[in-house]
């Protein structure tokens, strides 16, 4: 991720952490600053803690995780899970700054005859110089993965 988030990020929590303490100055009626509104200045206090986080959490929580059974893709609180069963194809390119991972759903479960196992593609953004060592892990875990490195002439 751009270094550039990262400190947009930072600097937008300082000010929730800022706003947060004068919110909790007002409730408290520590020196000069009163509370004239008790009800905004109570939520604004629940609130922004939990808004630095969850802001946070997408920022610095967010990437990948080779865990034993799947590969776990975190965005911010959200994370889902990836059976290695389940992945097809890894597939990278000179050209954009993202790995493409193919995997199917129903892959182990006898699906009917009119049935057909439904796949999906999903990109997914790590350093171009950790394409090969990621791509290589997974693979190395997955029965059917295969990984293909495509170049602008075969688009």
């Amino acid at each position: 991720m751009h270094p550039v988030y990262h400190i947009l990020t930072a600097a937008i929590d300082i000010i929730l952490l800022a706003a947060f303490i004068v919110n909790i100055l007002r409730l408290t009626q520590a020196g000069e600053f009163v509370s004239y509104n008790y009800p905004l200045d109570i939520t604004a206090a629940v609130v922004m803690p939990v808004l630095a986080a969850l802001l946070s959490s997408f920022v610095w929580g967010s990437g990948y995780t080779l865990g034993k059974d799947g590969l776990y893709i975190n965005i911010g609180i959200y994370i889902r899970k990836i059976p290695y069963d389940n992945i097809l194809k890894l597939r990278s390119d000179e050209v954009r700054s993202a790995l493409a991972i193919y995997y199917g759903t129903n892959i182990k479960a006898a699906l009917p005859e009119e049935q057909e196992a439904v796949v999906k593609g999903e990109m997914i953004r790590i350093k171009k110089d950790l394409y090969d060592k990621f791509a290589k892990e997974v693979t190395r875990r997955s029965p059917r993965a295969e990984y293909e490195i495509v170049t602008k002439e075969e688009e």
